[in-house]
């Protein structure tokens, strides 16, 4: 099957996105405020395993457009995703983001949304480069769902 002008095994099949932003909004409604710790877990423990997979980055900077590339070619999280340098921080800037169900969480469950993938670089950076000062500073909403800036900053 193409798309995208990339080849998919035959059996890979597509999960339309209505169906997963109903699962993953009634997954943060079922964890209620615990939503932001687990979230952030698991999407820590998916940066951590893919990092283990690949081969040690020549620098943070190097493991970054790696991460970039990951979520944009192999998990094909959003039209775009790109890097950028902001001071002393990284930002992975996403728009047109197929996971993003903020409002939904907020509307109908009254709580804050917590982003399935905006710790995976901190998982990935401790796995891969050992380094353990990482933190996601912030994550700026920058127009509408589904588009966001994630900001880390990374000492070595």
């Amino acid at each position: 099957m193409e798309k995208k002008g990339k080849q998919h095994m035959p059996d890979e099949k597509w999960i339309p996105r209505k169906p997963a932003i109903e699962i993953l909004c009634a997954i943060q409604g079922s964890l209620g405020t615990e939503n932001q710790r687990v979230f952030a877990r698991a999407s820590r423990n998916l940066g951590s395993e893919w990092a283990k997979s690949i081969p040690r980055a020549d620098s943070v900077d190097d493991l970054m457009e790696k991460i970039v590339a990951h979520l944009k070619d192999n998990l094909q999280l959003a039209r775009e995703v790109s890097l950028q340098r902001d001071g002393g921080c990284h930002v992975i800037k996403i728009s047109g983001c197929y996971l993003c169900h903020g409002n939904l969480v907020k509307e109908r469950h009254g709580i804050s949304a917590a982003c399935g993938i905006s710790m995976f670089p901190v998982g990935a950076l401790t796995a891969n480069l050992d380094i353990r000062n990482v933190r996601l500073r912030e994550i700026r909403k920058t127009g509408p769902v589904g588009e966001c800036e994630l900001v880390y900053e990374i000492a070595s």
